[in-house]
Formats: structure tokens, C-alpha cells, sequence
């Protein structure tokens, strides 16, 4: 299939998503797209979205847009990125291994999950300078010293320590379908995978999708307890993430205005305002929802990152006119690989991109930069009081 066919075929998130539901197991589906409890946190970070406008300036002089920003000292192509994906082999085998290349490909970030079913070293391999590390706390020191180290060996520049796990989510749709880790089937779940034959037969050529970074620490083939996660992080161990990582460290799941304030004080070098994808706490605000109050708390040189209900370059372009420097997409990008196979992935990033630039050139807008200016005067929420009191 043409570049210009798939454009035509799956010009949005939407469609993609579409076709994702139709090439995948219903527990599967149920897995990428799903939130916790009544669905409320997801429907709510989507809404948020829809909910900003974004005022054009058409008298201005734009014949072109560039997409281009910086990020801690580091040049990128593009303002988005790829979130971090746990058990993305179950949804597509090899996922982040597609993801990470065509990154690369890009000029943006791609992420790796600490509970990826690829290891991140091959991420690092494909992904060069453009990989990130997201990493989640674990209850065995030496184990999280070793993940640590072998990142830093890697080439990974920039740590993304994710805080917003105390416990997990109660996702009932995975409770309903008896979705375990590493995934067990029933007969339910066997009947759906008969009635998918092309995701069977993918994954009966590639093997049952593991946590690839983890079995270095398993002391037999289904013992995955040694590398649970801690769950609370206190602000020593923050303290303790900052002295330990000579790179570029990155606090995921941040809401409250007074939580980035501190990680600003601790060291930190940017934060990523984060819900969890709508995956955690139901009652949770929406990330853009209180973007804006922690950017007026940090100041405006203190890098902002914003993931959580972004499906569109709209998104994106929203999120960033709000206060934030960058936003990171997970189930878009995930939806398109699940949807195309490997082809998805760039045609993922050429979609985002091409929405954003269209965007932009309707704004009248030339540069990230200044766009970065239009929430201070013509991108407004409709309730100006979203988020007060955080």
C-alpha cells in the first residue's frame, strides 16, 4: 500500500483505530484502548481536548511552518513523541522495535517501556539518540541499580521515572476478560483469537510476548515477582533517582501544581503531566486540564511534557498554544502499528505531522515558538477555571 493510500484509507487517528478493532482479539482491543473503572479519566482527557479552541490570526504572513523545537539542549524534528508502550508485543509483535526505527527515521523521541516485549537495548540499537528510558520503581534495589546502569551503557540520555503506579489501576475491562501478566488464555479469549487468524498466526511465528528487560532477574520462565514494582515513590527516593542518573531525568505522572514546583527544587529537568492514559485513578483531572496552573507555578523555562488524551497534530498543537514544550502519544502510534503493521508506525508520524502543520499554517502560525505564546491570548478553555485549586 502507497504512502498516499494509506493517507487516503486512515487520514486520522480514528480510522486507525477502526481498523485496529478489527484486526484484533476483543481482549486485546479491550487492553490498547481501555481505561480504569467507568472509563471516566479517558473520556475526560479526550474531551479536554475538544474543548480548546484556538483563535486564527489570518492576516499574518505564514507561507511556512516549522515543526522543529528544542528540547534539553537536543534538537527535534517534531514537538511529539512516542509515549511509553508496556506489553506492546501483545498488541503487534515487535511494536516499539517498528516505533523506535521509524523515530529515528523522524527526528523524535521514542520511549521505552520498563515492561516493553522488546529490551531495551535493542530500542536504544534502533532508535539511537532519539531513545528515551521510561522507568518504573522496583521493590529490588539491586535490580533497579542494574536497570539503570544497563540504560546509562545503552546510550540513554534522558530517564522518564514514572510515579503515578502506587497500585494498579482497577481496569475492569482486564478484570472482565481475565487478562493476566504475562497473559494467560481462557476459552473465552481462545475463541477471539480463532476469529483473528492473522494476529495468531503473527504471534505463533513470533512466541508469546514477555517482559524482554525483565529476564535477566527471573529465576525461572514465569517468576516475574523479584521485578515488581515498588509502587510510592517519596520525594528521597526522587532524591536518591537525581543523584544516581547523570542524564537527563524525567518525573511521569505529575498533576498537582506543587508536586512539579518540588521536583523543579529536587533537580528534576522537566515533568510529564500524565493521568496514566486514563489508566489509573478514574476520578483523576485531565492532564490539560491542569497544564495550565503548573505552568504558571514552575515559570516558563521549566520543560513541560504533556501525555494523556492526545489522538490529533490538533492535540498536539492545542497542548503546546496551553503551556506545554512537548506531548508524547501512545495508543495513536499503537492503534497505527496494530492497524498497518510496520508501516503503521511511520505512517503514524507523517499523519500527526502533517495535521500539525496544517493546523499551524490555518493559525497563521510560523514556529513552535510561537505558538508556544498563542494560550496567552487566543487559546482559551472554555471554563477558565479548569484546574484553580490544584
Amino acid at each position: 500500500m502507497s504512502d498516499n493510500t494509506m493517507m487516503q484509507r486512515f487520514p486520522s487517528s480514528g480510522y486507525l483505530e477502526q481498523q485496529a478493532a478489527a484486526r484484533l482479539p476483543g481482549f486485546v482491543f479491550d487492553y490498547l484502548q481501555g481505561g480504569s473503572g467507568r472509563q471516566g479519566s479517558l473520556e475526560r482527557n479526550i474531551t479536554a481536548f475538544e474543548q480548546v479552541t484556538l483563535t486564527p490570526r489570518y492576516f499574518n504572513d505564514c507561507q511556512a511552518v516549522s515543526l522543529g523545537t528544542t528540547l534539553f539542549g537536543h534538537h527535534y524534528q517534531l514537538p511529539f513523541g512516542i509515549a511509553p508502550i508496556g506489553l506492546d508485543g501483545l498488541i503487534w509483535p515487535r511494536s516499539v522495535e517498528y516505533l523506535a526505527a521509524a523515530a529515528k527515521q523522524a527526528g523524535c523521541p521514542v520511549t521505552a517501556s520498563t515492561f516493553a516485549t522488546s529490551s531495551l537495548e535493542e530500542v536504544a540499537r534502533l532508535a539511537g539518540e532519539m531513545a528515551w528510558f521510561q522507568l518504573y520503581p522496583f521493590s529490588d534495589g539491586d535490580i533497579e541499580r542494574d536497570m539503570m546502569a544497563r540504560a546509562e551503557g545503552a546510550g540513554y540520555q534522558v530517564l522518564m521515572v514514572t510515579v503515578d503506579v502506587p497500585v494498579g489501576g482497577r481496569r475492569e475491562l482486564d478484570m472482565r476478560n481475565g487478562l493476566s501478566l504475562p497473559p494467560k488464555l481462557g476459552a473465552r479469549n481462545l475463541l477471539e483469537v480463532v476469529r483473528n487468524p492473522g494476529w495468531a498466526l503473527r504471534h505463533a511465528h513470533q512466541g508469546v510476548p514477555s517482559f524482554k528487560n525483565l529476564h535477566p532477574y527471573r529465576r525461572h520462565s514465569n517468576d516475574y515477582l523479584p521485578a515488581r514494582i515498588a509502587g510510592r515513590v517519596p520525594w528521597t527516593r526522587l532524591e536518591q533517582y537525581r543523584k544516581r542518573w547523570p542524564g537527563k531525568l524525567l518525573v511521569k505522572g505529575v498533576l498537582r501544581a506543587e508536586d512539579a514546583v518540588r521536583c523543579r527544587e529536587l533537580g528534576a529537568d522537566g515533568i510529564v503531566i500524565s493521568n496514566h492514559g486514563g489508566r489509573q485513578l478514574d476520578a483523576c483531572p485531565s492532564s490539560l486540564e491542569v497544564l495550565p496552573v503548573i505552568r504558571r507555578a514552575v515559570g516558563d523555562d521549566f520543560p513541560l511534557i504533556i501525555d494523556s488524551g492526545l489522538r490529533s497534530g490538533l492535540d498536539v498543537a492545542r497542548a503546546i498554544s496551553l503551556g506545554a514544550d512537548f506531548a508524547l502519544l501512545g495508543r495513536t502510534f499503537m492503534y497505527g502499528v496494530a492497524a498497518l503493521g510496520p508501516a503503521g508506525a511511520g505512517h503514524v508520524i507523517q499523519m500527526l505531522s502533517d495535521e500539525l502543520e496544517n493546523t499551524m499554517q490555518m493559525l497563521g502560525c510560523p514556529d513552535i515558538t510561537a505558538l508556544k505564546c498563542w494560550h496567552k491570548g487566543d487559546a482559551v478553555l472554555p471554563d477558565e477555571n479548569h484546574g484553580k485549586g490544584e
